[in-house]
């Protein structure tokens, strides 16, 4: 499985590990702490309240996200006209380094939030270039095998940066960012090494994708105008031939809906975890069993994804579709349940705690079968010579649902300042009640009819 089918030193493998090292930086940074620590500089260093601080963390993260999704399409045609494109990705990949290393220096709400939009925004622009590379370092029988060890480095990415965490942890206790449950604090996120760390494992790992080789092209790159409005252009020609396609129009309106809610609890993982079901003991959370549990979602993703996948191999992604929706509706209910009905869940052999684990294990193939089954989708609806034309649409259509969920998640917690807890039961049931419209919508795709067009 390495470039030009030689198991080389320098081929695929080498890229695959890549996938390891951005991981780091999305679970670390994105899905453990960004939340929280902006929400305890809010509140300790600007006086906000935790629903302020709430709706101004969704507020950020949905413009830059919706500012990332335009700039997908241009990325995309720059990428194809760049030429190689392992410069970029190790130029972003150190942007993304030196601003997520710096961000635990400063307790400034104004510097942490510039300084968190540039570590991402590079990191995003990084991963459009790295995607393009898979054709030029690896032969086409063997994509396929690239990608899949990807999303396998992937998860052990983030089984490692949780490991890492866990000392640290230990040593400067938990982030409280809810007022309910005691005196404000940055626990371990206090300390620089808290960032630092995690990063220096992220170059580490990043080290080995420095000898990559990619394909050399010759071609000159066109004025960045032209690959701009080219750009533009294609992404109208590929939207006019998808509303004539209708069950492709259909189903991309119906997966801006569904991936909405893979896309907002990736975001808000841990804060869920710490603050919406508040488990740990007496009424605290506990972040070393948030860590843990988060692993225990994570093995279960391993474990049961592949399962969906042939689930929607056998019966069609429409019913593969259901069958995760039925998931992600047993592990919402779950938690809203648990929200509502206890103010918080001691760690230990009791029915509420085992559910809470329950939740997490159906949770875990819910989010990975969004992404599989999607692809699956896209297959049969897209006609074969289009299938990059159609994949970047659905792409760019989860993009921009990325950008809807933290706004509506900041703007139902806001309420957290009057009701508490229960904010965050209340935004569960929006994104189910979306999740619910999405999967109505995807009921009108007609997948047997695109077959046969096709």
């Amino acid at each position: 499985m390495c470039y030009a089918g030689l198991c080389n030193l320098f081929g695929s493998d080498q890229a695959d590990i890549n996938d390891l090292a951005n991981t780091i930086y999305s679970m670390v940074i994105v899905s453990l702490i960004i939340y929280r620590y902006i929400s305890v500089i809010a509140q300790l260093e600007h006086g906000l309240t935790y629903g302020q601080a709430a709706l101004l963390f969704g507020l950020v993260q949905g413009i830059m996200q919706g500012i990332l999704a335009i700039c997908v399409p241009i990325l995309g045609a720059f990428s194809d006209n760049a030429g190689k494109r392992k410069p970029f990705v190790i130029v972003l990949g150190g942007i993304t380094l030196l601003f997520a290393s710096l961000l635990g220096f400063f307790h400034s709400i104004t510097v942490v939030l510039i300084f968190y939009i540039l570590s991402n925004v590079a990191y995003q622009f990084s991963l459009i270039f790295y995607d393009s590379m898979i054709p030029f370092i690896a032969s086409k029988e063997d994509i396929g095998k690239v990608s899949g060890f990807g999303i396998a480095w992937g998860y052990l990415g983030t089984i490692i940066s949780l490991i890492v965490l866990l000392p640290l942890m230990f040593m400067w206790g938990d982030v409280v960012s809810d007022p309910n449950q005691g005196t404000i604090s940055y626990g371990y996120t206090g300390y620089w090494i808290t960032f630092v760390l995690p990063m220096i494992l992220f170059l580490i790992l990043g080290i080995p994708f420095i000898f990559v080789r990619e394909k050399q092209r010759k071609e000159k790159l066109p004025p960045v105008r032209k690959v701009i409005a080219d750009s533009f252009k294609q992404l109208r020609s590929t939207f006019k031939d998808i509303k004539a396609h209708r069950p492709m129009l259909i189903y991309v309106i119906a997966y801006f809906l569904i991936a909405n809610i893979a896309n907002t609890l990736i975001l808000y993982m841990m804060p869920l975890i710490t603050d919406g079901l508040i488990i740990g003991s007496k009424g605290k959370a506990s972040d070393i069993f948030g860590v843990i549990y988060i692993l225990i979602a994570t093995f279960s993703a391993v474990i049961f994804t592949y399962f969906v996948g042939l689930f929607g191999e056998k019966y069609g992604p429409k019913k593969g579709f259901y069958f995760v929706g039925a998931l992600w509706a047993i592990s919402l209910a779950i938690g809203i349940i648990l929200i509502f009905s206890l103010p918080y869940i001691d760690i230990g052999l009791n029915f509420p705690f085992i559910l809470s684990i329950i939740m997490g294990i159906i949770a875990g193939p819910a989010l990975g079968g969004t992404w599989t089954i999607n692809r699956i989708m896209v297959t049969k609806l897209a006609p074969k010579e289009k299938f990059g034309e159609y994949f970047g649409f659905s792409n760019l259509s989860g993009k921009v649902s990325s950008s809807f969920g933290p706004i509506l998640f900041g703007l139902i917690l806001t309420t957290a300042d009057v009701i508490g807890k229960y904010a965050w039961g209340w935004a569960l049931i929006a994104v189910g009640i979306i999740m619910g419209i999405g999967l109505f919508t995807l009921s009108f795709v007609d997948v047997e009819q695109a077959n046969k067009n096709n």
